[in-house]
């Protein structure tokens, strides 16, 4: 049912769509330069180069490529190649509405072709939508729209920092650059076979039941569900394989994948809380450090073994921990925040751009 004022039309009505044009590689810079443009291809931005094909707002279409169907919103002169589409809006169609609305038609699912999915302007034109016959209904939508946005964007940012923070915090604390005001002293060092017991689990991942009660830890990034436990106690869970190094912290009842490894009984000269900070500083480093000098599929026992922990003193493990673990709860709340904001921009979107929602907009003088 098309609501009242709006039209039913095809794609064609509400914009033109041509593919760019062709820039050979090598004209196409990866930082940006003097006197270069942004240069959009099917996957996005590519990169900058000297020519443009547009100077304005325009919302692109990527038409070839892994992320075919992914819309772009620029403004200002850049490059279109051929493996992205430009579409210009119609006289009665805003330009920001029309950015909304392709976001909305999901159009990866008009792509045809498996080893290279592609876009044909040809399909494009001929799928349907509804839109406000009101021009001033459609820039309503869309500041609305672009309001959300904003918000997004800011949050990301808020984020990011808060990322950044952490990160300086344990490259300072978890090295010894920094002291915490109060503490001083040489540092001990021990390695990890020393602190805990290192073991794996013995479930396979296909024993899971996304419904069960206790969490099951694997190697993806977060644990799924288990009807039955294997272990109950403070532990450390450690991705052997798939998100190599990923580490939980759990205390309670649990089960283990067969590649993930299990930290317990840990000894009294370590507190597991600056443990798990120091493992997810250091460990990462170490394999990082592997991988550039080979593929490094999966993390072997000797290399947990072996790992190097600096030990400060029970006091200022705790001391730390808890400062590290409060920048933790300041990156998991901007998290939270922004998924938030994602969800509800995208229920926001699924009512406005189909008339479910209607916005109040001052009746023009004729």
């Amino acid at each position: 049912m098309v609501p009242e004022g709006w039209v039913r039309i095809p794609l064609s009505e509400a914009c033109s769509m041509k593919a760019g044009k062709f820039v050979p590689a090598n004209e196409i810079s990866k930082e940006p330069m003097s006197g270069f443009h942004p240069c959009y291809g099917g996957n996005g931005l590519r990169g900058y180069t000297r020519s443009h094909t547009h100077a304005g707002s325009y919302s692109l279409i990527g038409r070839q490529g892994e992320l075919c169907g992914n819309i772009t919103f620029v403004n200002g002169k850049f490059h279109a190649t051929e493996h992205a589409v430009v579409a210009t809006p119609a006289e009665k169609i805003d330009t920001g509405w029309l950015y909304y609305k392709l976001i909305d038609l999901k159009l990866n699912r008009y792509a045809t072709g498996q080893a290279q999915p592609g876009l044909s302007v040809k399909n494009l034109e001929q799928i349907p939508l509804i839109a406000p016959s009101n021009l001033p209904e459609q820039k309503k939508i869309a500041q609305i729209l672009s309001t959300w946005d904003q918000a997004i964007t800011a949050t990301e940012r808020l984020l990011e920092n808060s990322q950044q923070r952490k990160k300086g915090l344990m490259q300072q604390l978890l090295t010894g650059k920094k002291r915490l005001p109060g503490f001083e002293g040489e540092w001990g060092a021990e390695k990890l076979k020393s602190l805990c017991a290192i073991r794996t689990g013995k479930k396979d991942v296909n024993e899971g039941n996304p419904e069960g009660a206790y969490p099951f830890f694997t190697c993806a990034s977060e644990p799924t569900r288990s009807d039955n436990y294997s272990y109950d106690c403070e532990a450390l869970l450690i991705a052997g394989n798939g998100i190599i190094g990923k580490t939980h912290y759990f205390n309670g009842k649990f089960e283990a994948y067969q590649r993930t490894y299990i930290l317990t009984d840990f000894s009294n000269e370590i507190v597991v809380s600056y443990l798990h900070q120091f493992i997810l500083y250091w460990l990462m480093r170490d394999i990082d450090r592997e991988k550039q000098h080979g593929a490094m599929p999966y993390i072997k026992l000797g290399l947990l073994q072996s790992f190097k922990v600096f030990l400060p003193s029970i006091d200022e493990q705790l001391a730390i921990a808890e400062v590290l673990s409060t920048a933790d709860k300041d990156v998991s709340a901007l998290q939270r925040r922004l998924e938030s904001l994602i969800q509800e921009k995208k229920a926001l979107m699924q009512q406005l751009l189909t008339g479910k929602r209607r916005v109040n907009v001052e009746t023009e003088a004729a």
